[in-house]
């Protein structure tokens, strides 16, 4: 049984609250509730009863409480005779997408690494679809991609909402000033793949749309190819502001003012709750950090994407 969810059954009884159990443990809502419902599944009873109002504790879970409670001393006081935070070692396996790759991720692993230098990193860098996959077969300890994992034995927490735009080269022929989808559609589009969030973005946009233009649609899986291409006037790409910053600076790329917009574009870390890794909860809360100083330093017009992100931090300092 996975002490983690007895860690969180033992605060959500101690706080009466799914929500405050949460903030205390650093983690989201969902993925206390999902901790609750998989050890209720394991232990075949309910362990609270929940309303609007309160959640309170059936028998059964006011029988569980002090065995819990025991059980989680108990990995302290093990913890403490027999190891430390600094003594951590082994290998752990992450997968992010390449946007990550190309914006936050070496800070990440550089401050990572000066606290856990016995830790080994696999790194694979690959599309968001395939990182769920390898993710559910057991072949990473966590991912960051765009979109949360259904399944009970995976929790999820959100890292940053990244704002997308419509980029293009400024030799592409655009009409100036607000551009409609229509305008989009008459040229080649360059898109992540087919089964990426962001294609089916384009797609919800160009079905709202008016256009009668069939779309023309290049898919690319690597996002360095993407802005080249964009550079080139192959087409225009929706992308994260944060990833073509320089290009834009540069003068390589221009940012298009679309309406209606392109949805800003999630970032999960999404990682297996059973075996839990301790290290995985640290990288995730230093992801967190180390993305919110990213997108805020000298980028004030992607700042606002992480203020959800910043009020949570300044949320469990204050807890802290």
């Amino acid at each position: 049984m996975n002490l983690r969810f007895l860690e969180a059954f033992v605060w959500v009884a101690r706080l009466s609250s799914f929500k405050a159990a949460a903030d205390k443990l650093c983690t989201t809502q969902a993925g206390i509730s999902s901790r609750i419902a998989t050890l209720e599944e394991q232990l075949g009873v309910r362990l609270f009863e929940r309303d609007r109002r309160s959640v309170t504790l059936t028998f059964h879970g006011t029988e569980l409480l002090p065995i819990a409670e025991n059980m989680l001393d108990l990995q302290s006081r093990m913890r403490a005779a027999v190891g430390a935070p600094t003594a951590a070692a082994g290998t752990l396996r992450i997968g992010v997408m390449e946007t990550v790759v190309h914006t936050w991720l070496p800070a990440l692993l550089s401050r990572f690494s000066r606290r856990h230098p016995k830790i080994t990193i696999e790194l694979q860098s690959d599309t968001s679809p395939r990182l769920r996959d390898e993710l559910l077969r057991g072949r990473l300890d966590v991912a960051f991609q765009t979109e949360a994992i259904a399944e009970g034995f995976i929790e999820n927490r959100d890292i940053a909402l990244l704002a997308m735009r419509w980029v293009a080269a400024p030799s592409l022929p655009l009409a100036p000033g607000t551009l409609r989808f229509a305008d989009i559609a008459e040229q080649p589009i360059i898109s992540f793949q087919r089964e990426s969030i962001v294609y089916r973005s384009v797609l919800q946009l160009a079905g709202d749309s008016d256009t009668r233009t069939p779309l023309r649609v290049s898919f690319f899986s690597s996002l360095a190819a993407m802005i080249e291409l964009a550079k080139t006037g192959f087409g225009v790409a929706p992308l994260p502001v944060a990833v073509v910053q320089r290009e834009v600076d540069r003068g390589e790329l221009v940012l298009l003012d679309v309406d209606p917009p392109l949805p800003p574009l999630p970032v999960y870390a999404s990682q297996r709750a059973e075996p839990a890794l301790p290290a995985v909860d640290e990288l995730i809360m230093l992801a967190e950090e180390v993305c919110a100083e990213f997108l805020a330093a000298g980028r004030p017009d992607v700042a606002h994407a992480v203020a959800t992100v910043q009020r949570r931090l300044s949320a469990v300092k204050r807890k802290t």
